[in-house]
């Protein structure tokens, strides 16, 4: 009877202890190794072709982590190099990411999100507000047992589904596959990823997507780690 009690003890602690971990953002966006900025265009491609062959750059992306390995600033350029948008992200004493707050290229407040966890840290429920604090979009997550989001509900402002999604991954924990539902449960959309030419961290640099079988944009990716 001691030694039950004794096991029953050790596997509580083992669960709080679960339930108290603190994801960074380098593990909840798959990203290996000292990262510090990541740097990602977004290309454009000939949508009549059968593979996704980039063309004309679209976006540029940048963003910026801190030494805990969590989200500082996201930031994206025109093609022509100006601001579309900037993100900020606020965490609390644990390193928990609390809120997001998204600003236009002109500086002002667009998007403010906020985030709840499950027990084991996963973002469980975010909540997105307009500038005026209005509650305009909640998306609800469930995740696998590696911590992959595999399905995401979308409701609006007054709670109602409107978009479902599932995803699959592959053993890397790269996506690769997202199919979009209405609140019917009829397919709109299947996004596909494809993942190649990895760096010596196994981190991916290019990224091939399709929508429907049919090429949407291709990304590529420099990374800079810390310590270079």
């Amino acid at each position: 009877m001691k030694v039950f009690a004794l096991s029953f003890m050790v596997a509580a602690c083992v669960a709080m202890g679960a339930s108290a971990q603190v994801k960074n953002d380098l593990k909840r966006w798959k990203l290996k190794g000292p990262v510090k900025t990541v740097t990602e265009y977004e290309y454009s491609v000939n949508a009549t072709a059968k593979e996704a062959v980039k063309d004309v750059l679209k976006v540029k992306s940048v963003c910026r982590y801190n030494d805990e390995g969590n989200r500082v600033e996201y930031v994206t350029y025109s093609a022509d190099g100006a601001m579309l948008s900037r993100s900020v992200y606020n965490y609390n004493d644990s390193g928990r990411l609390v809120d997001v707050k998204r600003y236009r290229g002109d500086g002002g407040l667009n998007v403010t999100t906020t985030y709840i966890y499950d027990k084991l840290g996963n973002e469980s429920e975010e909540n997105n507000y307009d500038p005026s604090g209005t509650l305009f979009m909640t998306g609800k997550g469930k995740y696998d047992l590696n911590g992959n989001r595999i399905v995401f509900d979308r409701y609006d402002g007054k709670g109602h589904l409107f978009l479902k999604s599932n995803i699959r991954y592959d053993r890397n924990g790269n996506e690769t596959e997202e199919r979009e539902y209405d609140s019917h449960s009829s397919l709109q959309f299947t996004t596909t990823f494809e993942h190649g030419n990895y760096d010596k961290n196994g981190n991916w640099t290019f990224k091939a997507v399709y929508k429907n079988d049919k090429p949407r944009s291709v990304f590529e990716r420099e990374i800079e780690y810390t310590g270079k």
